[in-house]
């Protein structure tokens, strides 16, 4: 052999080993260059063999880069060795285990870059392990790029590879298999992906194949053949679009959790989306910490932006100039806000508009017509409002399932799974995506105003279908059902007041009235507009009709005082003997016991007279269920059971139905009569009378509760104590105060003093602040034993003679469960001076307001 071949072969087996070493080490020619300080260009020209002889120091520098144990033999087989000969890679050894950051090939995790991702990291992690390729679905800005590597991350060992696809910049699906290799660093002019992708170990290799949706079947084509040619690879994929293949498992990435109020401060600093604004603010203004002056407009920021981490993210950036009431004020033009000042991700990710033009400009026109028209509808719709406010052309009503799946897939439409069996199927816009998609309509003439039009027409038209729902055997669906379009109707709403159509805004709130009481956010809404209304129509019946509502609604919300107000001036306008006028005089009964006003109590035997003359089972039963709970309020058990088993009797009739509420009521009234058995047989049915899934269920199971700790029951009154309070976080209800007085009592009789403060604390509050006041009544006495408990008996004392006091002079006594327990707790108190007082709620609110100064 020549000396000039000789060289030539010499190139061709260093250049060889290089590129084997550096495909072992996971490292691109990029990384390899940064790593040992030489150009890429270098590395480029030596791995292709156009280097006669690479200088000495840059082979030192490359084998240093490389983690080589003995950089001799590789110097060697570059021409610096004593030998000329050409060494395998077999014989360069290479330090074992290998770095964790040699097998990782591309895009790496940010530090910090997941907040709020524990749960999907864990299930994704378990995914990975299970099945060979897995999809991470969701709309742009949601997190999915961190998500997978983060996961990628955690799934890989000191055995796995991760190789991270950039699509970002493919622009055709035949040039997926090419950016795959890129990725992988191959050699120039390397075409075959078997080569790189055979002879894997199951774990060895994972492959994050990035932003995928624009050029779907390309990755599909190439992903469907790794799963089924190579079992030791793993496939992991981001997209706004699932790949439609039969291996793969899909897992949509939510938005962040955002605070469920403004008040809490622990639960606005516990919320997900409120940590991630915070962490990137403190990047540009490393004094900002979040305190309870600032919560409540971070709280409501991170509303506004739905928890979308790319908005927070964008919000953040400008918190250094900005301060955050401004950046909040300055959100109805958010797209002009959020434009900047991104300068990494791809380029459709810099600016929050850019996002979502990125997924709207690929959908058909009928889709994106559909996403801009269901703009109208506020959040969250039924499939029937979008064939009722939606249709023309370009949209044919037989398609509109089909386009909806197309929005869906394409992460722009929010499937809403929760509470589904109640409410049917039902579709959210993320704020940022709808006003994207009402600036489109906008921009389309008249568009927008004719499909508000037709919102007000839809809606007048649903409520006219309600009619005679109460007495409907399916009437929990149908209001349900109703209940579903809620953002809807108040878009309609304000259309018609916007035309100064108040009797058409009327009717709707006539009709929609049961539909507003499964929610209470929904309910405050409702009470806005039922008032509204209510100022506005010339006939004073119809506006008696409208404040009744407001009075329901007010109660279910915790507004007593509201209610009483709105129940007072409502008996005045509608004729006492018609439906709506028992309406009104049973609620004004009812908010009057609450707040302790004889008045109400005076009422109930006219009102039930007239409620048996009326006609009506149905009405006659529910007026005689909310006097007899009336009555237990004020302790008169015996008239209450009477009132109470009378409605029972009533369910044997067509259009009375069982009623949770009511059936608790029994419980209570057998529970404070000492009949445990019928207790426990009231309170079964009242569970079963309620639907399985009811988003709140915090009455029932603290009912079940209370039976259970009053037949000594303790660890089974806990476990439903621990779902009640599961409902309170999310649900406001009637009963709160009940499970807090109860899991008082079963943390004092465990010892837990501290627990047994907070919780009947909190129940005090919750009292107060609602205005519900006879039912401190029953707390009070607990509170003087939780004062013993903590050993402040003199408080204890002071508070136990101002209810023996009570007990004594006042009406109404207190029941016989919390009568016990202040006669266990007060041996050594005598009954206070003073007694009676003149005005009985002012002095139950002033005995609560010293309970929480000696509880504090």
């Amino acid at each position: 052999m020549s000396d000039t071949d000789g060289r030539a072969d010499g190139r061709r087996g260093f250049a060889d080993l290089l590129l084997d070493l550096r495909v072992q080490a996971g490292l691109s020619q990029e990384e390899l260059a940064d790593r040992a300080g030489l150009s890429v260009r270098s590395i480029r020209e030596i791995e292709a063999g156009r280097v006669a002889r690479p200088r000495k120091d840059s082979v030192r520098l490359l084998a240093s880069a490389l983690g080589l144990q003995d950089p001799s033999q590789f110097l060697a087989a570059a021409g610096h060795g004593t030998g000329r000969r050409v060494v395998q890679p077999a014989v360069i050894s290479v330090a074992d285990p290998a770095p964790t950051g040699l097998r990782w090939r591309g895009t790496r995790p940010i530090p910090d870059g997941l907040v709020g991702r524990e749960q999907e990291l864990f299930e994704l992690e378990g995914l990975l392990r299970q099945n060979r390729l897995v999809t991470l679905v969701g709309p742009g800005g949601v997190g999915k790029t961190e998500l997978a590597l983060a996961a990628a991350d955690r799934f890989s060992g000191a055995d796995t590879t991760v190789v991270v696809v950039d699509l970002t910049t493919v622009q055709r699906d035949a040039a997926v298999p090419s950016a795959i290799l890129d990725a992988f660093g191959t050699a120039p002019g390397t075409s075959d992906l078997d080569d790189v992708l055979s002879g894997r170990r199951p774990g060895d290799l994972v492959i994050v194949e990035d932003n995928a949706e624009h050029v779907l079947d390309g990755v599909a084509t190439v992903a469907n053949r790794m799963v089924r040619s190579f079992p030791g690879i793993g496939v992991l994929v981001t997209s706004r679009i699932p790949l439609g293949l039969p291996d793969e498992v899909v897992r949509r990435v939510q938005v962040l959790g955002v605070p469920p109020n403004d008040e809490n401060f622990e639960e606005i600093a516990a919320s997900p989306a409120v940590e991630m604004f915070c962490r990137r603010v403190a990047r540009v203004r490393p004094e900002f910490v979040l305190t309870p002056a600032n919560a409540p407009t971070v709280a409501r920021l991170c509303r506004r932006l739905d928890g979308l981490p790319l908005a927070l993210e964008l919000a953040a950036a400008r918190a250094g100039s900005l301060s955050v009431e401004t950046i909040l004020a300055a959100l109805d033009d958010r797209f002009r806000l959020l434009s900047g000042p991104r300068r990494f991700g791809a380029p459709h990710q810099r600016t929050l508009a850019d996002t979502i033009a990125w997924s709207v400009d690929a959908l058909s026109d009928a889709a994106r017509q559909l996403l801009y028209r269901c703009s109208v509808l506020g959040s969250p719709f039924t499939l029937e409002a979008v064939a009722g406010v939606c249709m023309g052309d370009p949209i044919d009503g037989l398609d509109v399932p089909m386009l909806l799946a197309e929005l869906v897939d394409k992460s722009l439409l929010q499937p809403v799974l929760e509470f589904e069996q109640l409410y049917g199927s039902r579709y959210k816009l993320l704020e940022t995506i709808r006003e994207h998609a009402y600036a489109g309509l906008t921009s389309q003439g008249s568009d927008l105003v004719e499909f508000r039009d037709r919102a007000v027409t839809w809606c007048s038209t649903y409520v006219a279908g309600l009619d005679g729902a109460w007495s409907s055997p399916d009437r929990d669906r149908q209001y349900r059902a109703a209940h579903a379009n809620s953002a809807l109707f108040e878009v309609a709403l304000e259309r018609a007041a916007e035309l100064g159509e108040w009797d058409t805004a009327a009717r709707i709130v006539l009709g929609f009235r049961i539909a507003w009481q499964y929610q209470a956010s929904v309910a405050e809404s409702g009470i806005r507009w039922a008032t509204l209304c209510a100022s506005q129509v010339s006939d004073k019946e119809i506006s008696g009709r409208l404040l009744a509502i407001a009075g329901r609604l007010s109660s279910l919300t915790g507004d007593i005082r509201g209610a009483r107000r709105h129940y007072e001036e409502a008996r005045t306008l509608i004729p006492g003997e018609t439906e709506m006028g028992l309406v009104a005089r049973g609620g004004w009964v009812s908010s009057g016991s609450h707040l302790l006003d004889t008045q109400s109590l005076a009422e109930i035997p006219a009102l039930v007279d007239d409620a048996r003359k009326h006609g009506d089972v149905q009405r006659s039963a529910t007026v005689q269920a909310t006097c007899g709970l009336a009555l237990l309020r004020w302790g008169r058990l015996v008239e209450a059971k009477e009132l109470l088993l009378a409605w029972e009797a009533a369910l044997v009739n067509p259009g009375v139905y069982p009623d949770e509420i009511a059936y608790m009521a029994l419980s209570r009234v057998d529970l404070e009569l000492g009949n445990l058995a019928e207790a426990r047989h009231w309170a079964v049915l009242a569970r079963d009378s309620q639907a399985s899934d009811d988003p709140e269920r915090t009455k029932v199971a603290g009912c079940l509760a209370m039976v259970e700790f009053h037949d000594g029951r303790y660890d089974e009154a806990r476990a439903l104590l621990d779902q009640a309070d599961a409902d309170i976080r999310g649900h406001r209800g009637y009963f709160d105060y009940l499970v807090m007085l109860y899991r008082s009592r079963l943390a004092r009789a465990a010892g837990e003093v501290e627990q047994a403060r907070v919780s009947i604390r909190d129940a005090v509050n919750r009292l107060l602040l609602e205005g519900r006041v006879v039912y401190l009544l029953e707390v009070l006495p607990e509170a003087v034993a939780v004062l013993h408990a903590l050993g402040r008996s003199d408080a204890g004392d002071a508070l136990c003679g101002q209810l023996l006091a009570w007990q004594r002079s006042m009406d109404p006594p207190m029941l016989p469960t919390a009568w016990a327990v202040l006669q266990e707790s007060c041996e050594s108190a005598s009954a206070a001076d003073g007694w009676p007082e003149p005005d009985p709620a002012a002095a139950v609110q002033r005995l609560a307001n010293d309970v929480l100064t000696a509880l504090s």
